[in-house]
């Protein structure tokens, strides 16, 4: 686990030493820095399997032919390594980084289909003069990217990118569109429009002369509709994660866990228990003061993690994450690399930084148990959707009748939330279910900038989603959601907090459930072995019945954050005027100003619940303001 940046171009290697020297906090272990002539490599480490200096990188291969700039874990390095033995190859370090070495030298971006794990990597071939990059299957680890006509820069996070002074600093106005309604982008794009993402299970290419070709090697499944149920199905998924869970345990320091006391977390930690001594293992929970408002639904996670601590016997450390927001919030949102307007990332920023200080480099977590298995709220909206749509009118009826509750409360928002994606066609539902914005798609219109409209969809089905709706046509509405899920909100907004917030405190966190061979199983089980109208992740929960008390196998869903709209309504509301009023509205150029003040006032008198559309306004214009003063390397 570390960070990587280089380029192949036309600039100096003190650009790369630069772009390495912004992440080093993903690498607080050491730091290198390879270059030849147009091209460069840089990296920081953050050691944790051979802890020796022998296995630093950059790394060259045996020939001195590649040279190789990794970020991630290679779980099945042991058994690649052994083949590699058996067919002639020599090793002097006990690293995962080597082995993936002499893979790509053997099998060239092939190699990718072998690997089990989660990396960032760059590899330059000195003799013919090509870089190769791939992201994981999953997109675990992040992997930013730009094509400038002096030549080709990538880092693992945005702000590397920002140092080099050839790099334009346009908005993208589709993915302000984006934030506004869904807190995250969909798809390559990133608020620059220069700089993309690669894709999860993508890789690409780059010659000297400039020339970029890009290749995917993995999709996630299809799946399997005409799947029958299995009585044996809830074992088969347990044993399996706990396959899953001992091969993510491989470190060469110690491994804890993140622990919520919901299903996902505790699955995890229960395997972990399978595979070591309990006693062996530390765990972290956040504790949080709840607020009194009772408009947020905010979940107890201390309670519930202190019962599955208990019940496992594992050591529980609980980490008060009841940060000062308003002095927290511009730090994240530029850490971020995107204005993702979560809180949940200042929560796994602190509990990552309390397992640093109790030596833990390492964390599993239950993230992607939602996304795989159906935990979130808009999956029943879907099953409920797809119920309804089979008798005429019943959806109508259904959206008026729901549609009468007042969103004062969290039965009511849901309630009203159901309501309003009952009266939307399938693919319109499915896109607006994934947004966090109660706003409808035509007043986030209104909101944004004239000169913007344009690059915000008729439908509001924003163009990264696309290609998931696509792909899916035909499937259950809940499949859908869940591609929808594996394919944007994993990777573009939980996976990006998860990464970039632990790795500020210099901790890899392991997400176990989004193991590409967990994800291959779970998509052959029949829908109805995952959701029902009463119960969701319902083979994940069997699965642990032996394992974990009942309580939490019952527990319902609850975030993992902070109380957005009692905060905006209260200690946060001169930050949210600030931000938004008219003059930084009309300065930034980004919405209309008349527009933000009209739902301001509609916040204000809960009219309409707003919380979710202001947040991303502010977060926005906290990182163009970030990215006004960020400087450029030499500058």
């Amino acid at each position: 686990m570390c960070g990587i940046a280089g380029f192949v171009g036309s600039w100096s290697p003190a650009l790369a030493a630069a772009m390495t020297a912004a992440i080093a906090h993903r690498g607080p272990d050491g730091d290198g820095l390879w270059s030849d002539e147009g091209v460069a490599l840089g990296h920081r480490r953050l050691s944790i399997i051979d802890l020796s200096d022998a296995a630093a990188q950059p790394m060259r291969s045996a020939d001195d032919r590649y040279v190789l700039t990794y970020n991630g874990e290679i779980y099945n390095f042991r058994d690649l390594r052994l083949e590699l033995e058996q067919a002639g190859a020599v090793f002097r370090t006990g690293s995962d980084t080597e082995v993936l070495l002499a893979l790509f030298a053997r099998d060239g971006l092939e190699c990718v289909k072998r690997l089990n794990g989660i990396f960032a990597f760059a590899v330059w071939d000195r003799r013919d003069r090509v870089l190769s990059i791939a992201r994981d299957h999953l997109g675990v680890k992040p992997l930013y990217y730009a094509v400038l006509p002096q030549g080709f820069i990538f880092a693992s996070e945005l702000k590397s990118l920002t140092l080099c002074p050839d790099l334009p600093r346009e908005i993208n106005a589709a993915t302000v569109g984006d934030h506004l309604g869904f807190l995250w982008t969909a798809g390559e794009n990133t608020m620059l429009r220069a700089v993309k993402k690669l894709r999860p299970g993508c890789a690409l290419t780059v010659t000297a002369d400039g020339a970029v070709t890009p290749s995917r090697y993995y999709q996630t499944p299809q799946f399997d509709d005409a799947a029958p149920a299995n009585p044996n199905d809830a074992i088969a998924l347990r044993d399996m994660i706990d396959r899953v869970v001992a091969d993510q345990m491989v470190a060469d320091v110690e491994v804890g866990a993140l622990l919520s006391g919901g299903v996902d977390s505790s699955a995890i930690v229960a395997a972990m228990c399978r595979a070591t001594d309990p006693s062996k293992i530390t765990t972290f929970c956040a504790a949080v003061t709840k607020p009194d408002s009772g408009t947020d639904n905010f979940g107890d996670d201390q309670t519930h993690a202190r019962t599955v601590a208990k019940h496992l016997g594992v050591k529980l450390i609980e980490v008060t994450t009841d940060a000062d927001l308003i002095a927290a919030l511009p730090d994240m949102i530029w850490q971020l690399d995107e204005p993702t307007a979560d809180f949940a990332a200042v929560q796994t920023l602190l509990l990552a930084r309390a397992a640093r200080e109790n030596g833990i480099k390492v964390l599993l977590s239950g993230v992607g148990g939602d996304d795989l298995f159906t935990g979130y709220g808009r999956h029943t909206a879907g099953l409920i959707w797809a119920k309804a749509n089979r008798v005429p009118g019943l959806r109508s009826l259904g959206s008026a009748m729901l549609g009468m509750f007042p969103p004062s409360s969290i039965l009511g928002r849901r309630l009203k939330r159901i309501g309003s994606l009952l009266s939307m066609p399938e693919d319109e539902m499915l896109a607006d279910g994934m947004s966090y914005s109660a706003v409808g798609t035509d007043r986030r219109r209104t909101l944004l900038a004239a000169g913007l409209r344009d690059a915000m969809p008729a439908d509001g089905i924003a163009e990264g989603l696309r290609t998931s709706l696509d792909r899916t046509r035909g499937h259950h509405p809940v499949e859908r959601f869940l591609d929808l899920e594996l394919n944007g909100f994993m990777p573009d907004h939980n996976l990006n907090y998860t990464d970039k917030m632990a790795m500020q405190a210099g901790v890899e966190v392991r997400v176990p459930l989004i193991d590409h061979r967990l994800v291959a199983h779970a998509m052959q089980l029949p829908l109805s072995a995952k959701i029902s109208l009463r119960e969701t992740k319902r083979i994940l929960r069997a699965s642990q019945r032996d394992r974990l008390p009942a309580e939490i196998l019952t527990r319902p869903k609850q975030g993992f954050g902070v109380p957005v709209r009692s905060w905006l309504q209260g200690p946060a509301r001169d930050m949210m005027e600030d931000l938004t009023s008219t003059a930084a509205v009309s300065s930034r150029g980004l919405f209309d100003a008349d527009a933000v003040t009209a739902l301001k006032d509609d916040f204000f008198a809960q009219r309409v619940d707003a919380a979710f559309t202001l947040f991303p306004m502010m977060a926005m214009e906290l990182w163009c303001r970030s990215l006004d003063t960020a400087e450029t390397a030499g500058s």
